[in-house]
């Protein structure tokens, strides 16, 4: 039986590929970028832009305006924006002034850019982490990332939408890419196709020419899973490398702030701007001697830099079961380019010995813990109490000038789930109710903890931050079967979800506190894009910054491959699996593929 329902699903993927091919032959996007005052402005890059505001061809506002126009036509239907910045006009005069006055701040000048929703600015656009329990509320002021980007000089547009409460809201029931105040986020290559994390606003605003630059946050995969599914780069940093100051927390064991861009070098200044020690984040002292003199953009290069190179894949786990790389066809496409890797001179080292810790941390099969960790060991153990400590000290933090819906202002993360539970039917900011809400099983276990650090806490916390950096660690400094050690210049992961699995790149790197960066390399059979991700050490990000910006160079992604808003009027929700697709199951995905 097993074997049909694998045979029938197969079949099922192969006829929907070709039915979506010969649709896209036909299909017209409708949403194609114009020009700006003149200017192309598809697939422009920072410094292209800083080219065209120094010969007066283009302005900070024209260029924020044209940012707008689009917005205005396409979040109606992809909902990737929560608020337009209605300040965001007089900003971008008054760089306008400096500039024509011969004062530029640096390479971001004039430069439009969207927020995540859970990041602090203290203006008129509203703090909400997509929830609709937090609007009216006051922030106390800028985060700390959002204060050097104005001092960069940044146009701050708005507010980009993501899964409610950073993903932590819930498991079950629950909806990637939705919130109550923003609605379900579609993916910009395919609408019935999933977003993927939590900064799913963020990365699909650019992925859609709807911005340039964005900024989002990531616990357990909210930037790189976003980046993969988008087709952007996604730079995920060293846990404090950016400050979490202002920001709503999920976990400040593993929070980070991070970037999304076109292209690595834009994805880099970006963090170049927001980086930096802030005594009001105690992890963030911790890199001051660790980063370089000029920031990490300085570092992106092409693709003759990969002569020499040597790179790993670590094919016990992340290149051998996990779902999404073993989805029909998905496999071929990520060894082409392992290939094209190889023709430009890189040596590709197939570590068949396991990492260190591998299958204690990982699953095996895609995002999360190893099947059958105690749980007293999973992640959830001390992630919940995180949660519940780092949420009800943001409530503290904010003020209630009209109290809430009502309300008394909400005090801990207790409040927010009963309020929750009092206002179940809701309707998005953007107008139109949504027939359909998330659980919150999440908020709630997240409640039962009461956030008490007792020893399991600590435990469970160290236990799965030792291994994971032992893990790290050990695949740059790579010892094989006959004791031989190689040292690795880079240690790629495939960055692909798929059937009932998500992708596996995130969930060793974010426990180790390490940073990491993901590019695109090719769509899937449903023409949502997959990535190739990097995984670094404490305070590599200079090294990332390098061999992304080279391997981007060498595939081109762009030059091939461009979102055309496919099904971008779908109604489809929630995306709480694949549709339509292929189901993987653990017995087919044991024998290395989801076919019969």
């Amino acid at each position: 039986m097993a074997k049909v329902a694998r045979a029938v699903a197969c079949l099922f993927y192969l006829a929907f590929t070709i039915t979506q091919t010969v649709e896209a032959a036909s299909w017209i996007n409708p949403f194609p970028v114009e020009p700006c005052n003149g200017v192309d402005i598809k697939g422009i890059t920072v410094a292209q832009l800083q080219h065209h505001f120094a010969n007066k061809t283009l302005t900070a506002v024209q260029l924020a305006q044209c940012y707008v126009n689009r917005i205005n036509k396409t979040n109606i239907y992809v909902h990737h924006v929560i608020e337009i910045n209605p300040d965001w006009r007089t900003i971008a005069q008054g760089l306008d002034d400096e500039r024509a006055k011969g004062v530029v701040r640096g390479p971001l000048h004039g430069i439009p850019i969207l927020t995540k929703d859970n990041i602090a600015t203290n203006d008129k656009v509203q703090t909400t982490d997509g929830n609709l329990a937090l609007l009216g509320s006051k922030v106390s002021g800028d985060a700390f990332v959002v204060a050097k980007l104005r001092a960069a000089g940044v146009v701050l547009l708005g507010h980009a939408n993501e899964s409610e409460d950073a993903d932590h809201r819930a498991v079950l029931a629950f909806s990637e890419g939705w919130s109550d105040r923003g609605g379900q986020c579609r993916n910009v290559w395919n609408g019935t196709q999933q977003t993927a994390g939590s900064s799913t606003g963020p990365a699909q605003a650019v992925a859609g020419y709807n911005i340039l630059l964005s900024v989002g946050t990531e616990t357990h995969g909210s930037v790189l899973h976003p980046a993969g599914h988008a087709g952007v780069v996604g730079l995920k940093p060293t846990v404090g490398l950016t400050s979490r100051n202002g920001v709503i927390p999920g976990s400040h064991n593993r929070d980070s702030v991070g970037t999304f861009a076109q292209n690595v070098h834009d994805a880099a200044l970006l963090l170049d701007a927001m980086y930096g020690p802030d005594d009001n984040d105690p992890w963030s002292l911790a890199q001051v001697g660790k980063t370089p003199n000029g920031g990490y953009a300085q570092f992106a290069v092409n693709s003759s830099a990969l002569k020499g190179a040597v790179f790993g894949i670590p094919y016990p786990i992340w290149w051998s079961t996990i779902g999404g790389l073993r989805a029909p066809g998905n496999e071929a496409k990520f060894l082409a380019r392992l290939d094209m890797l190889k023709q430009a001179g890189a040596t590709i080292v197939n570590m068949t010995v396991p990492l260190p810790y591998a299958y204690d941390i990982q699953n095996a099969y895609g995002w999360g813990d190893a099947i059958n960790t105690t749980y007293w060991l999973q992640s959830a153990r001390y992630l919940n109490v995180d949660l519940y400590n780092g949420y009800t000290e943001w409530l503290g933090q904010i003020s209630w000038p009209n109290g809430t819906a009502g309300n008394l202002p909400l005090q801990n993360l207790g409040d927010l789930v009963v309020w929750n539970n009092q206002n179940n039917s809701t309707t998005g900011a953007l107008g139109g109710a949504y027939p359909w809400r998330s659980g919150q099983d999440a908020l709630v276990a997240a409640v039962a903890t009461g956030g008490v650090r007792d020893a399991r806490y600590w435990t469970a916390w160290y236990w799965r931050l030792a291994r994971s950096q032992a893990c790290i660690d050990g695949a740059y400094s790579y010892t094989t079967s006959n004791g031989t050690t190689i040292k690795l210049d880079a240690i790629l992961i495939p960055n692909v979800g798929g059937g009932g699995a998500s992708s596996s790149i995130a969930s060793v790197v974010d426990a180790a506190q390490y940073p990491a960066v993901t590019i695109p390399i090719n769509v899937d059979g449903f023409n949502v894009p997959m990535g190739l991700g990097i995984w670094g050490t404490s305070y590599s990000e200079a090294r990332l910054v390098k061999w992304a910006s080279a391997t981007e160079s060498l595939f081109e992604f762009a030059a091939e491959f461009q979102p055309e808003f496919y099904n971008y009027n779908t109604t489809k929700i929630p995306f709480d699996a694949r549709w339509p697709g292929y189901t993987c199951t653990y017995d087919s995905l044991a024998h290395l593929g989801c076919s019969a």
